[in-house]
């Protein structure tokens, strides 16, 4: 079991990129995919700043304050320092996020028990940056808790260097390192949870059934293992007919286009893509010349700028192809209701949040949510500690923490997940949400916001 478990995380580094599309896309019926959810203004869609209308000003602090134990009001005093790594060549979203919570709490929430937060960067891209980071985090008394943004290289030395030193907060996690790691914990479903939900609800919430399912996938390890081992079973146990195809991590659009031709998508009843946004603009684009509509399946991380600038330049309301299914943590960038605090986060982000360097767009969607999620969380320990950061109590926390967590649905089961047979001790949440955009208007399919979430540990293999 423990073999096969590296074997299935392994494939996860790359299913928090996906992607696909097509423009007027085949979309299957869904009994009662109307959203619950009335309380909440739709955001704008146009892909320009999202704010709310509605629950603005004190009924969001109120929610802020009720989540973290804060004090509204700025905080003073010496700071609470936090250890942030992230790999900021890919990720910078992540720091948007973290950033926009720091000044956030800091002005308005009394940061972390009255005190100010004070966040400690170390970039993070290779081994030997993850254990430069992880000496200078471990060896800094004042250092209360490591936060990690999304690390491809340098994640596993980062987590050997703090374990056992520092309390982890896991804040993005994509690798197998992310997944099984002893050092901390993952408050969100991540990967195992996302893509397991998506390949569950393909062969048992799709109505008619599917036939047939083409997979696009990128040609690396991860990518070869992901569909064996994360997708396949679901597919199988349901009698679905699925072919996958691998393009190379720098494919053009018309590598995509031959991939998807090859692949047999023109036949297809669904395309499934875990790929990166820029192969999702490549799929787009490929299957408007191909003129083909097949169901499309993809995960959150597409919602990025790119995609809607994409859009927009070929003419599309954007701010993202209507008809697609986008698999998420359980709650929308694009209606954001005001209990699992995406209203808050939405309204905070657009006023502390900074674009990244030679950024002219704030990239508010994909990581930058949950990790502004997670310092919030972070703060809701200190206070509830009254103040104590010193190693036990932090990492007490963070292992026994059972939610609900900001922006993720469900409960938490911190180091006790099972997910198609499979343990991951780092993970928390498995519960995800799927979301479609269609005649221009956001849906729920089952999320958090029509209370149908899908549980990836309940997926059948």
């Amino acid at each position: 079991m423990r073999k096969r478990s590296y074997k299935i995380a392994a494939a996860l580094i790359v299913l928090s990129f996906g992607a696909t599309a097509c423009s007027e896309t085949k979309t299957a019926t869904t009994p009662d995919t109307a959203s619950t959810d009335t309380t909440t203004p739709v955001a704008d869609t146009s892909g320009g700043d999202t704010t709310t209308t509605a629950g603005a000003g004190e009924e969001l602090n109120k929610w802020a304050l009720d989540y973290t134990g804060g004090t509204a009001g700025a905080a003073t005093g010496d700071s609470v320092k936090v250890g942030y790594a992230n790999d900021e060549d890919f990720f910078p979203e992540n720091t948007i996020g973290i950033n926009a919570a720091r000044d956030y709490l800091n002005a308005e929430l009394g940061g972390a028990a009255g005190k100010p937060i004070e966040i400690v960067a170390c970039k993070v891209s290779n081994a030997e940056d993850g254990a430069k980071c992880g000496t200078q985090f471990a060896n800094d008394p004042a250092i209360a808790v490591v936060i990690t943004g999304t690390i491809l290289n340098g994640n596993q030395e980062l987590y050997d260097t703090l374990n056992g030193k520092k309390p982890v907060i896991v804040g993005n996690g994509v690798t197998s390192t992310d997944f099984l790691t002893p050092a901390g914990q993952a408050f969100t479903a991540g990967s195992p949870g996302v893509v397991t939900g998506l390949a569950g609800y393909i062969a048992t919430g799709l109505t008619p059934k599917p036939a047939s399912v083409a997979i696009l996938a990128q040609n690396n390890p991860a990518g070869q293992a992901a569909v064996p081992l994360l997708i396949a079973p679901a597919l199988k146990k349901a009698g679905i007919a699925y072919t996958p195809v691998f393009v190379e991590d720098s494919a053009s659009a018309a590598d995509v286009k031959a991939a998807l031709t090859a692949v047999g998508a023109d036949k297809a009843d669904v395309v499934f893509t875990i790929i990166t946004i820029q192969q999702c603009i490549n799929v787009y684009d490929a299957l408007e010349q191909l003129a083909i509509t097949p169901i499309v399946i993809t995960t959150g991380l597409c919602f990025g700028t790119p995609m809607t600038d994409h859009l927009k330049q070929a003419g599309e309301a954007g701010p993202v192809p209507d008809g697609w299914y986008f698999g998420g943590y359980g709650y929308s960038y694009f209606r954001p209701d005001l209990d699992s605090g995406m209203q808050t986060y939405i309204a905070k982000v657009q006023q502390y949040g900074k674009p990244a360097p030679n950024a002219t767009t704030l990239e508010y969607t994909g990581f930058a949510g949950p990790e502004f999620a997670n310092l919030m969380t972070f703060a809701k320990f200190v206070n509830t500690a009254k103040g104590a950061t010193d190693f036990a109590t932090i990492d007490a926390a963070i292992r026994g923490f059972t939610g609900p967590m900001m922006l993720q649905v469900g409960p938490l089961n911190c180091g006790k997940q099972v997910i198609l047979g499979v343990p991951f001790p780092s993970v928390c949440g498995a519960q995800m949400g799927i979301q479609q955009l269609k005649g221009g208007e956001w849906i729920s399919i089952a999320d958090g916001l029509n209370g149908k979430p899908i549980d990836a540990t309940a997926v059948q293999s």
